[in-house]
């Protein structure tokens, strides 16, 4: 077993186990509560993949439809035994994978071979995926109602031409109908395999105890055939139309959605100092004290709804600017007129070094807490950062690493979607 430190006093271990399946454990002795995580690379963006130069199609919002049949696999009831230990059992779907998770303080052994239980065997009744049809489709209605999802998703598809960008992750009311028990065989036998999947443990547990229980489990005595690995591809050419209007005279007041594109030859290289970067920079960059705020201000354009937030998804990346106004107009004309000006700005060297270890503090001060420092391995580990030397990493960015960075803020980079009411 592999034994990495994050930190001086945080250590995290790894092994590989026969099956293939990757196992990280973060031990907290001191703490009560311990959570487990799995991993599946199966997310949204799979409805097209290639596999051995032969190209195969799913319904689009299977990996999600798939994430609510494995609660009630060989019509058992997962949840069940959590809730009898007072355990939190939960999951979601990215567009990148699943992950089902739990947290506990009691009978952790038990919860983890339940978990585990679930994924040696596949069998899915008509029954249960009619039902559970049903309930997919109340629940994308439900964000069909969301107008600021309508809004986001619009400017989404307006800057991206690749649907597995775009697509709603659980698919449309119309895909779901189409998955069957063939379509469910289907994205099992291509994605849950013990390759294709990753365990991550913190808490209050030994490694080496948890490591033997894993490998006596029937998780492991199963004979998995071998993994075929899976291509995918993600068209990220520009697009023409930058600008868009929607009317709604069902809305409260307007939507602005900005989108600020990375150009991918920022992140394709490098994908992990990308990672390490877009968030000190957006600090750095739209601050409460910076002239951006002070304008919309003095202009009285902002308001609390203002957000800014990087947006990155592995093959994707941009800057995204939302805001609920009356005043979408003016407020638009401000905001592209700021934000053309950034590339301009020159920042000095104490003002970098003050927001870059602010970034670090917060890293490190995620390891009070069982759940943060879950959260941030997590992280670490689908992004695929070498965790030893996150901190190092991150310590060694530069001012000059964020001057290519200013230079995105340039009218072939910036999408707009105006979601207004109507008059």
């Amino acid at each position: 077993m592999d034994k990495k430190y994050i930190l001086m006093d945080e250590v995290i271990h790894h092994k590989k186990l026969a099956n293939g399946l990757n196992v990280y454990i973060h031990p907290k002795p001191k703490f009560i509560q311990t959570f487990a995580s799995l991993y599946v690379n199966f997310g949204g963006r799979d409805f097209t993949y290639r596999i051995e130069e032969e190209d195969f199609t799913l319904p689009k919002g299977t990996a999600h439809f798939l994430e609510h049949m494995l609660f009630e696999n060989n019509d058992e009831l997962l949840s069940g035994v959590f809730l009898d230990n007072n355990a939190d059992l939960n999951a979601f779907t990215s567009r990148r994978l699943t992950s089902y998770y739990f947290s506990t303080k009691n009978n952790f052994s038990l919860l983890l071979d339940k978990l585990l239980d679930n994924f040696i065997d596949f069998n899915f009744s008509e029954k249960t995926i009619k039902k559970e049809a049903k309930i997919i489709s109340q629940e994308l209605s439900m964000n069909d109602d969301s107008d600021s999802t309508k809004a986001y998703k619009s400017l989404v598809r307006l800057m991206y031409k690749d649907s597995s960008i775009y697509e709603d992750i659980g698919g449309t009311k119309t895909s779901i109908k189409e998955i069957n028990q063939e379509v469910l065989s289907q994205a099992v036998n291509h994605f849950y395999h013990p390759e294709n999947m990753m365990l991550l443990v913190s808490g209050n547990v030994k490694p080496e105890e948890v490591i033997t229980q894993l490998e006596s489990h029937n998780f492991m005595k199963k004979e998995w055939p071998a993994f075929k690995s899976i291509k995918r591809m993600t068209d990220l050419s520009d697009k023409t139309i930058h600008r868009k209007k929607k009317f709604d005279k069902k809305l409260e007041t307007n939507l602005v959605e900005v989108g600020i594109k990375v150009p991918e030859s920022l992140f394709i290289d490098n994908p992990q100092k990308h990672y390490m970067l877009i968030d000190p920079f957006l600090e750095m960059m739209f601050n409460p004290a910076s002239k951006l705020y002070k304008v919309l201000k003095k202009k009285n354009l902002y308001n609390h709804s203002l957000t800014v937030s990087p947006v990155y998804d592995g093959d994707y990346s941009f800057i995204n600017i939302s805001m609920e106004t009356k005043k979408s107009k003016s407020f638009i004309k401000t905001i592209l007129e700021l934000i053309q000006e950034l590339p301009t700005i020159t920042f000095s060297e104490k003002y970098f070094l003050a927001y870059l270890r602010a970034e670090i503090g917060r890293s490190i001060k995620s390891f009070d807490d069982v759940k943060d420092s879950h959260s941030l391995i997590e992280s670490l580990l689908i992004m695929e950062i070498d965790i030893a030397n996150y901190f190092s990493l991150k310590r060694e960015i530069t001012l000059e690493d964020f001057r290519p960075y200013q230079e995105i803020f340039k009218k072939e980079n910036i999408y707009i979607v105006e979601y207004l009411k109507r008059p």
